[in-house]
């Protein structure tokens, strides 16, 4: 069998799958298995030529989605329907905001299984934090507030070479239109009009939320397009504060013992969002192992197994039973989590929302280039948005009229 997925735990992933799927072999040892590891735009490319691969190709049995890939691939085809594999197959379990996203849309059939989800949130360094204010909680509420601290870092730690106050979590060292979105749902704007009918790329608003998002880049605030690890790093002192879907609470905890706080996202409205981030599996229905694949997707959904994987990516499990374990298993993760979950929304699973994302993903990359260029402008973004929005409608009068 099969496995294609992304790197969940970054530059750990090669030892977590190899004892993921150590533990899966223990009690399945006739059951092969081999995993490929892909990088998200990797995986996209993919999908695309898994319908119909040559004869060199190889055919994945079991891959990894975002969540919102799930109606795009049911409409290609490549999905098996897991409700007809397995009739008995339920989401009864499964946490409320991941459910839609497992469904062909408009059905109760269940093409794709939730398996893990992380939250966007702000971690900020406490050492460096009370260096430059004494209510950090209040002054990175808004996200002017946010700014203005930046601003305060900047000249607290302007003799460290490579300083930033925000360490750019995106791993391409880009402008990530994941964590755009809060920024844009602050503003009370969004991709898509509440019917799903039209696009609101194009508005004054969403315009204004990307803006927020980048003006860490314009104010030279976070380092873009420069090579990781070298520099604007919350680890090696290098960086306050990060935005990012990861806990990263342990993660920093486990390195020289970095006290790390988390807040929601600052907001730049009057509502706080966090972006909720869902990791499904799905059957290839070119596969010649489904039943052994359908085997590792229930063996993923295994409250102990849940648990585990969770700690060791250090996101979170995507069913109740074991989300309410691993919740309340520590008093600052509830605390700190609550009410971040509480603000949470994903993006739709429709035909669509995969390549708009992508869209405005080069839309953002060129954007980044410009402002490392030291060419970008305000006015040449929002043509770009105005081409992109033009872009969408046609989409959706093709896939969701």
């Amino acid at each position: 069998m099969i496995l294609w997925v992304m790197p969940d735990a970054g530059d750990k992933s090669k030892d977590v799958y190899a004892s993921f799927i150590s533990l899966f072999k223990k009690e399945n040892p006739s059951v092969d298995v081999t995993m490929r590891v892909f990088t998200r735009n990797v995986l996209w490319r993919r999908m695309f030529t898994i319908k119909h691969p040559t004869h060199e190709e190889e055919v994945p049995d079991l891959i990894q989605i975002p969540h919102y890939w799930t109606a795009l691939l049911v409409r290609e085809g490549v999905a098996e329907n897991l409700s007809e594999l397995d009739p008995g197959l339920s989401l009864a379990n499964c946490l409320v905001p991941l459910k839609a996203h497992c469904y062909q849309p408009g059905t109760k059939d269940i093409y794709s299984y939730p398996w893990w989800f992380d939250l966007s949130a702000l971690h900020y360094r406490a050492d460096h934090l009370k260096l430059v204010t004494s209510k950090p909680e209040q002054d990175l509420a808004t996200w002017d507030g946010l700014l203005r601290t930046c601003e305060a870092l900047r000249e607290q730690f302007k003799d460290i070479p490579g300083y930033y106050p925000m360490q750019n979590s995106d791993w391409r060292g880009s402008l990530s239109m994941r964590n755009a979105l809060p920024c844009v749902w602050g503003r009370g704007s969004d991709i898509l009009s509440a019917d799903r009918g039209t696009t609101l790329v194009g508005t004054k608003a969403f315009k204004e939320g990307i803006r927020d998002y980048i003006n860490l880049a314009l104010k030279n605030y976070m380092p873009i397009l420069r090579e990781r690890g070298s520099l604007g790093t919350v680890v090696s002192g290098k960086a306050s504060m990060m935005i990012s879907r990861k806990q990263g609470v342990s993660t920093f905890n486990a390195r020289r013992g970095i006290r790390v706080r988390t807040l929601p996202v600052p907001t730049t409205g009057d509502m706080y969002f966090s972006y909720l981030s869902g990791m499904n599996l799905f059957i290839n229905t070119q596969s010649q192992e489904k039943k052994n694949a359908l085997k590792f997707i229930k063996f993923c959904a295994r409250p102990d197994v849940q648990l585990q994987y969770a700690s060791k990516i250090d996101a979170f499990p995507a069913f109740e039973d074991a989300f309410e374990q691993f919740i309340f298993s520590s008093t600052q993760r509830l605390s700190t989590y609550s009410n971040i979950l509480s603000s949470a929304r994903t993006l739709p699973n429709i035909t669509i929302t995969g390549t708009v994302m992508e869209i405005l993903k080069r839309v953002l990359a060129v954007c980044a280039t410009q402002i490392v260029e030291g060419r970008f402008s305000q006015a040449a973004l929002d043509r770009d948005l105005d081409l992109t929005a033009k872009e969408i409608e046609y989409l959706l009068s093709i896939y969701e009229a």
